[in-house]
Protein backbone atom coordinates (compact mmCIF):
# COMPACT_ATOMS: atom_id res chain seq x y z
CA UNK A 1 0.00 0.00 0.00
CA UNK A 2 1.24 3.81 -0.70
CA UNK A 3 3.10 5.17 1.70
CA UNK A 4 1.29 8.19 3.49
CA UNK A 5 2.15 11.41 1.66
CA UNK A 6 3.64 9.83 -0.99
CA UNK A 7 3.17 12.43 -3.95
CA UNK A 8 1.58 10.01 -7.55
CA UNK A 9 2.30 12.12 -10.55
CA UNK A 10 2.52 10.21 -14.33
CA UNK A 11 6.62 10.23 -13.51
CA UNK A 12 5.81 7.91 -10.65
CA UNK A 13 3.96 5.93 -12.62
CA UNK A 14 6.79 5.20 -15.05
CA UNK A 15 9.79 5.22 -12.65
CA UNK A 16 10.09 1.19 -13.14
CA UNK A 17 8.67 0.30 -16.85
CA UNK A 18 8.08 -3.50 -16.79
CA UNK A 19 6.53 -3.33 -20.61
CA UNK A 20 8.24 -2.02 -23.85
CA UNK A 21 7.87 1.58 -23.71
CA UNK A 22 7.09 1.50 -27.79
CA UNK A 23 4.44 -1.25 -27.21
CA UNK A 24 3.34 0.65 -24.03
CA UNK A 25 2.45 3.87 -26.00
CA UNK A 26 1.39 2.37 -29.38
CA UNK A 27 -1.22 0.39 -26.77
CA UNK A 28 -1.97 3.62 -25.01
CA UNK A 29 -2.43 5.62 -28.17
CA UNK A 30 -4.21 3.49 -30.54
CA UNK A 31 -6.27 1.39 -28.18
CA UNK A 32 -6.44 3.90 -25.16
CA UNK A 33 -6.88 7.00 -27.35
CA UNK A 34 -7.70 6.71 -30.96
CA UNK A 35 -9.96 3.52 -30.71
CA UNK A 36 -11.81 4.66 -26.91
CA UNK A 37 -12.29 8.03 -28.27
CA UNK A 38 -13.90 7.21 -31.55
CA UNK A 39 -16.43 4.80 -29.57
CA UNK A 40 -16.75 7.27 -27.05
CA UNK A 41 -17.74 9.80 -29.56
CA UNK A 42 -19.88 6.79 -31.32
CA UNK A 43 -21.64 6.12 -27.96
CA UNK A 44 -22.11 9.94 -26.69
CA UNK A 45 -24.21 9.86 -29.90
CA UNK A 46 -25.79 7.01 -29.89
CA UNK A 47 -27.11 8.11 -26.11
CA UNK A 48 -28.49 11.33 -26.57
CA UNK A 49 -30.08 9.89 -30.08
CA UNK A 50 -31.93 6.95 -27.01
CA UNK A 51 -32.87 9.05 -24.42
CA UNK A 52 -35.49 11.32 -26.33
CA UNK A 53 -36.33 7.98 -28.37
CA UNK A 54 -37.41 6.18 -24.87
CA UNK A 55 -39.80 9.28 -24.19
CA UNK A 56 -41.14 9.54 -26.91
CA UNK A 57 -42.13 5.84 -26.82
CA UNK A 58 -43.82 6.75 -23.63
CA UNK A 59 -43.75 5.91 -19.49
CA UNK A 60 -46.86 3.68 -19.52
CA UNK A 61 -44.93 1.20 -17.98
CA UNK A 62 -41.67 1.09 -16.06
CA UNK A 63 -39.47 -0.53 -18.75
CA UNK A 64 -38.89 2.78 -21.07
CA UNK A 65 -38.32 4.35 -17.64
CA UNK A 66 -35.27 1.55 -16.67
CA UNK A 67 -34.13 2.15 -20.22
CA UNK A 68 -34.12 5.94 -20.01
CA UNK A 69 -31.89 5.35 -16.86
CA UNK A 70 -29.41 3.08 -18.60
CA UNK A 71 -29.23 5.74 -20.98
CA UNK A 72 -28.52 8.66 -18.96
CA UNK A 73 -26.07 6.32 -17.08
CA UNK A 74 -24.35 5.20 -20.41
CA UNK A 75 -24.00 8.95 -21.23
CA UNK A 76 -22.32 9.90 -18.09
CA UNK A 77 -20.04 6.63 -18.67
CA UNK A 78 -18.75 7.72 -22.25
CA UNK A 79 -18.94 11.01 -21.52
CA UNK A 80 -16.00 11.04 -18.68
CA UNK A 81 -14.22 8.04 -20.36
CA UNK A 82 -13.64 10.35 -23.10
CA UNK A 83 -12.57 12.94 -20.77
CA UNK A 84 -9.97 10.04 -19.01
CA UNK A 85 -9.02 8.75 -22.61
CA UNK A 86 -8.05 12.41 -23.62
CA UNK A 87 -6.18 13.41 -20.33
CA UNK A 88 -4.10 10.69 -19.79
CA UNK A 89 -2.76 10.67 -23.43
CA UNK A 90 0.81 9.64 -23.28
CA UNK A 91 1.76 12.56 -25.62
CA UNK A 92 0.06 14.96 -22.72
CA UNK A 93 2.42 15.83 -20.83
CA UNK A 94 2.39 17.24 -16.87
CA UNK A 95 5.42 19.73 -17.84
CA UNK A 96 2.19 21.24 -20.26
CA UNK A 97 -0.44 21.45 -17.45
CA UNK A 98 -0.51 22.93 -13.84
CA UNK A 99 -2.52 19.64 -12.72
CA UNK A 100 -0.93 16.27 -12.49
CA UNK A 101 -2.10 14.24 -15.04
CA UNK A 102 -3.13 11.56 -12.57
CA UNK A 103 -5.54 14.31 -10.30
CA UNK A 104 -7.44 14.92 -13.55
CA UNK A 105 -7.47 10.81 -14.70
CA UNK A 106 -8.50 10.19 -10.53
CA UNK A 107 -11.15 12.39 -10.34
CA UNK A 108 -12.83 11.35 -13.87
CA UNK A 109 -11.97 7.94 -13.83
CA UNK A 110 -13.35 7.28 -10.28
CA UNK A 111 -17.10 8.98 -11.63
CA UNK A 112 -16.66 6.98 -15.21
CA UNK A 113 -16.31 4.14 -13.03
CA UNK A 114 -19.22 4.96 -11.42
CA UNK A 115 -21.57 5.40 -14.08
CA UNK A 116 -20.13 1.79 -15.45
CA UNK A 117 -21.68 0.33 -12.11
CA UNK A 118 -24.36 1.87 -12.09
CA UNK A 119 -25.18 1.09 -15.43
CA UNK A 120 -24.57 -2.71 -14.72
CA UNK A 121 -27.05 -2.50 -11.60
CA UNK A 122 -29.73 -1.20 -13.86
CA UNK A 123 -29.40 -3.43 -16.33
CA UNK A 124 -29.49 -5.81 -13.57
CA UNK A 125 -32.63 -4.28 -12.42
CA UNK A 126 -34.28 -4.72 -16.21
CA UNK A 127 -33.33 -8.21 -16.62
CA UNK A 128 -34.80 -8.99 -13.16
CA UNK A 129 -37.88 -6.86 -14.03
CA UNK A 130 -38.61 -8.69 -17.47
CA UNK A 131 -37.90 -12.02 -16.06
CA UNK A 132 -40.50 -11.60 -13.41
CA UNK A 133 -42.75 -10.18 -16.43
CA UNK A 134 -42.54 -13.11 -17.99
CA UNK A 135 -42.69 -15.77 -15.04
CA UNK A 136 -45.07 -13.79 -13.24
CA UNK A 137 -46.65 -11.25 -15.48
CA UNK A 138 -50.02 -10.31 -13.58
CA UNK A 139 -48.64 -9.80 -10.35
CA UNK A 140 -44.96 -7.80 -11.56
CA UNK A 141 -47.25 -5.61 -14.32
CA UNK A 142 -49.40 -4.32 -11.31
CA UNK A 143 -46.26 -4.06 -8.96
CA UNK A 144 -43.87 -2.69 -10.74
CA UNK A 145 -45.63 0.47 -12.08
CA UNK A 146 -43.71 4.05 -13.74
CA UNK A 147 -43.87 5.34 -10.46
CA UNK A 148 -41.82 2.10 -8.75
CA UNK A 149 -39.41 1.89 -11.52
CA UNK A 150 -38.65 5.91 -11.24
CA UNK A 151 -37.57 5.38 -7.27
CA UNK A 152 -35.86 2.30 -7.68
CA UNK A 153 -33.36 3.84 -10.60
CA UNK A 154 -33.19 6.96 -8.59
CA UNK A 155 -31.99 4.53 -5.81
CA UNK A 156 -29.52 3.17 -7.36
CA UNK A 157 -28.03 6.43 -8.86
CA UNK A 158 -27.69 7.37 -5.08
CA UNK A 159 -26.69 4.40 -3.30
CA UNK A 160 -24.47 3.67 -5.45
CA UNK A 161 -22.82 7.19 -5.32
CA UNK A 162 -21.60 5.52 -1.91
CA UNK A 163 -18.92 4.38 -4.25
CA UNK A 164 -16.73 7.53 -4.57
CA UNK A 165 -16.58 7.80 -0.67
CA UNK A 166 -14.01 5.37 -0.29
CA UNK A 167 -11.55 6.49 -3.08
CA UNK A 168 -11.25 9.92 -2.41
CA UNK A 169 -11.93 9.60 1.19
CA UNK A 170 -7.97 7.45 1.24
CA UNK A 171 -6.47 10.51 -0.83
CA UNK A 172 -6.33 14.28 -1.26
CA UNK A 173 -4.93 16.86 -4.16
CA UNK A 174 -3.09 19.68 -2.91
CA UNK A 175 0.15 22.01 -4.64
CA UNK A 176 3.24 20.51 -4.50
CA UNK A 177 6.87 20.95 -5.53
CA UNK A 178 7.79 18.17 -8.22
CA UNK A 179 11.78 17.91 -8.92
CA UNK A 180 10.91 15.96 -12.02
CA UNK A 181 9.37 19.03 -13.50
CA UNK A 182 11.15 21.50 -11.69
CA UNK A 183 7.65 23.21 -11.17
CA UNK A 184 4.80 22.95 -8.92
CA UNK A 185 1.99 20.62 -9.78
CA UNK A 186 -1.29 19.98 -7.88
CA UNK A 187 -0.85 16.19 -7.83
CA UNK A 188 -2.69 13.37 -5.41
CA UNK A 189 -1.57 12.65 -1.98
CA UNK A 190 -2.30 8.85 -0.24
CA UNK A 191 -3.17 9.33 3.46
CA UNK A 192 -2.95 6.77 6.00
CA UNK A 193 -6.28 5.85 5.55
CA UNK A 194 -5.48 4.03 2.39
CA UNK A 195 -4.67 0.98 4.37
CA UNK A 196 -8.06 0.97 5.78
CA UNK A 197 -10.33 1.35 2.51
CA UNK A 198 -8.01 -0.66 0.47
CA UNK A 199 -9.98 -4.28 1.77
CA UNK A 200 -13.50 -1.60 1.17
CA UNK A 201 -12.90 -0.73 -2.18
CA UNK A 202 -11.58 -4.29 -3.57
CA UNK A 203 -13.17 -6.78 -1.98
CA UNK A 204 -16.49 -5.00 -1.69
CA UNK A 205 -17.09 -2.25 -4.58
CA UNK A 206 -14.48 -4.12 -6.84
CA UNK A 207 -15.66 -8.18 -6.27
CA UNK A 208 -18.36 -8.57 -4.19
CA UNK A 209 -21.03 -5.72 -5.85
CA UNK A 210 -19.99 -6.95 -9.56
CA UNK A 211 -19.86 -10.34 -9.37
CA UNK A 212 -23.46 -10.52 -7.57
CA UNK A 213 -24.87 -8.14 -10.17
CA UNK A 214 -23.85 -10.50 -12.65
CA UNK A 215 -25.05 -13.15 -11.46
CA UNK A 216 -28.28 -11.48 -11.14
CA UNK A 217 -27.35 -10.95 -15.00
CA UNK A 218 -26.87 -14.59 -15.70
CA UNK A 219 -29.80 -16.15 -13.45
CA UNK A 220 -32.19 -14.10 -14.93
CA UNK A 221 -30.79 -14.38 -18.81
CA UNK A 222 -31.01 -18.28 -18.13
CA UNK A 223 -34.57 -18.08 -16.58
CA UNK A 224 -36.26 -16.17 -19.54
CA UNK A 225 -34.05 -18.20 -21.81
CA UNK A 226 -36.01 -21.34 -20.48
CA UNK A 227 -39.22 -20.16 -19.96
CA UNK A 228 -39.61 -18.34 -23.11
CA UNK A 229 -38.58 -22.01 -24.78
CA UNK A 230 -41.10 -24.09 -22.71
CA UNK A 231 -44.01 -21.13 -23.62
CA UNK A 232 -43.07 -21.29 -26.83
CA UNK A 233 -43.69 -25.03 -26.98
CA UNK A 234 -46.81 -25.13 -25.02
CA UNK A 235 -48.46 -22.35 -27.51
CA UNK A 236 -47.58 -24.33 -30.40
CA UNK A 237 -49.22 -26.99 -29.21
CA UNK A 238 -52.42 -25.54 -28.07
CA UNK A 239 -52.25 -21.99 -30.63
CA UNK A 240 -53.18 -23.92 -33.82
CA UNK A 241 -54.23 -21.00 -36.38
CA UNK A 242 -54.69 -18.60 -33.42
CA UNK A 243 -52.70 -15.69 -35.07
CA UNK A 244 -53.72 -13.28 -31.84
CA UNK A 245 -51.93 -15.85 -29.51
CA UNK A 246 -49.17 -16.52 -32.17
CA UNK A 247 -48.51 -12.59 -32.25
CA UNK A 248 -48.38 -11.84 -28.28
CA UNK A 249 -46.06 -15.22 -28.10
CA UNK A 250 -43.81 -13.59 -30.98
CA UNK A 251 -43.77 -10.06 -29.10
CA UNK A 252 -42.86 -11.57 -25.65
CA UNK A 253 -40.18 -13.41 -26.87
CA UNK A 254 -38.65 -10.48 -28.81
CA UNK A 255 -39.05 -8.43 -25.88
CA UNK A 256 -37.55 -11.73 -23.73
CA UNK A 257 -34.41 -11.54 -26.17
CA UNK A 258 -34.07 -8.39 -26.45
CA UNK A 259 -33.33 -7.94 -22.36
CA UNK A 260 -30.94 -11.22 -22.18
CA UNK A 261 -29.02 -9.69 -25.20
CA UNK A 262 -28.14 -6.71 -23.44
CA UNK A 263 -27.47 -8.77 -20.16
CA UNK A 264 -24.85 -11.14 -22.28
CA UNK A 265 -23.40 -7.91 -23.89
CA UNK A 266 -22.94 -6.69 -20.49
CA UNK A 267 -21.35 -9.48 -19.08
CA UNK A 268 -19.11 -10.55 -21.24
CA UNK A 269 -17.75 -6.46 -21.95
CA UNK A 270 -17.55 -5.93 -18.72
CA UNK A 271 -16.39 -9.26 -16.89
CA UNK A 272 -13.01 -8.43 -17.90
CA UNK A 273 -12.22 -5.20 -15.72
CA UNK A 274 -13.50 -7.26 -12.87
CA UNK A 275 -11.48 -10.02 -13.14
CA UNK A 276 -8.35 -7.93 -13.68
CA UNK A 277 -9.79 -6.14 -10.49
CA UNK A 278 -9.61 -9.69 -8.90
CA UNK A 279 -5.95 -10.01 -9.84
CA UNK A 280 -5.11 -6.54 -8.40
CA UNK A 281 -5.93 -8.33 -5.37
CA UNK A 282 -3.77 -11.15 -5.36
CA UNK A 283 -0.70 -9.63 -7.79
CA UNK A 284 0.19 -7.17 -5.39
CA UNK A 285 2.63 -5.69 -8.27
CA UNK A 286 -0.40 -5.11 -10.44
CA UNK A 287 -1.60 -2.00 -7.89
CA UNK A 288 -0.82 1.53 -9.03
CA UNK A 289 2.57 1.56 -6.97
CA UNK A 290 3.45 -1.89 -8.10
CA UNK A 291 6.60 -2.75 -10.25
CA UNK A 292 4.06 -4.19 -13.24
CA UNK A 293 1.78 -1.01 -12.61
CA UNK A 294 2.26 -0.49 -16.60
CA UNK A 295 1.31 -3.79 -17.35
CA UNK A 296 -2.18 -2.51 -15.39
CA UNK A 297 -2.23 0.14 -17.57
CA UNK A 298 -2.36 -2.05 -21.11
CA UNK A 299 -4.78 -3.94 -19.69
CA UNK A 300 -6.65 -1.62 -18.84
CA UNK A 301 -6.40 -0.15 -22.16
CA UNK A 302 -7.65 -2.94 -23.48
CA UNK A 303 -11.03 -3.36 -20.44
CA UNK A 304 -12.10 0.00 -20.73
CA UNK A 305 -12.29 -0.20 -24.64
CA UNK A 306 -14.50 -2.85 -24.23
CA UNK A 307 -16.78 -1.32 -21.17
CA UNK A 308 -17.52 1.82 -23.40
CA UNK A 309 -18.36 -0.25 -26.35
CA UNK A 310 -20.85 -1.67 -23.69
CA UNK A 311 -22.31 1.87 -23.00
CA UNK A 312 -22.58 2.28 -26.78
CA UNK A 313 -24.08 -1.04 -28.55
CA UNK A 314 -27.29 -0.74 -27.47
CA UNK A 315 -29.02 0.99 -29.83
CA UNK A 316 -27.73 -1.46 -32.30
CA UNK A 317 -30.20 -4.44 -30.04
CA UNK A 318 -32.88 -2.01 -29.54
CA UNK A 319 -32.96 -1.14 -33.34
CA UNK A 320 -32.74 -4.84 -34.43
CA UNK A 321 -35.14 -6.48 -31.55
CA UNK A 322 -37.81 -3.75 -31.00
CA UNK A 323 -40.53 -2.57 -33.21
CA UNK A 324 -41.53 0.64 -31.48
CA UNK A 325 -38.04 1.53 -31.08
CA UNK A 326 -37.15 0.90 -34.59
CA UNK A 327 -40.45 3.36 -35.74
CA UNK A 328 -39.36 5.98 -33.62
CA UNK A 329 -36.25 6.09 -34.68
CA UNK A 330 -37.22 5.88 -38.34
CA UNK A 331 -40.30 9.08 -37.35
CA UNK A 332 -37.00 11.18 -35.85
CA UNK A 333 -34.68 10.36 -38.76
CA UNK A 334 -36.83 9.78 -41.81
CA UNK A 335 -37.44 6.69 -43.64
CA UNK A 336 -34.01 6.25 -45.20
CA UNK A 337 -33.23 3.82 -42.46
CA UNK A 338 -34.23 0.14 -43.94
CA UNK A 339 -36.44 -2.26 -41.54
CA UNK A 340 -34.59 -5.50 -41.36
CA UNK A 341 -37.14 -8.22 -41.58
CA UNK A 342 -38.56 -9.93 -38.65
Amino acid sequence: MSEEGKVITDVALKDSPSVDPLFFDVCLVFVGCVCTVLMCFFGIVANVVNIPLFRRQGYRDGVNVTLTALAISDLGAVTFELAYATIMNPYILEVDLLVSKVVIGFIVGYIHEYFTRVSSVITAFAALERCLCVTRPLKVKAMITTRVAVVVNLSIFLIYSGYLFPQFYSMYFDWAFVPERNRTLYVVFFTSRTASMFPITLYFTDMLLPYCTFFVLVSCSTILFVTLKSKAKWRRLISGSDDRLSHVSTKERKSGLLFMSVSIMCIVLLLPQYLLFTAIIFVRALALDGYLSDLRTVFSAFTNFLKITNCSFTIFIYFKMSTKYRKEFQKMFGKCIPTPSP
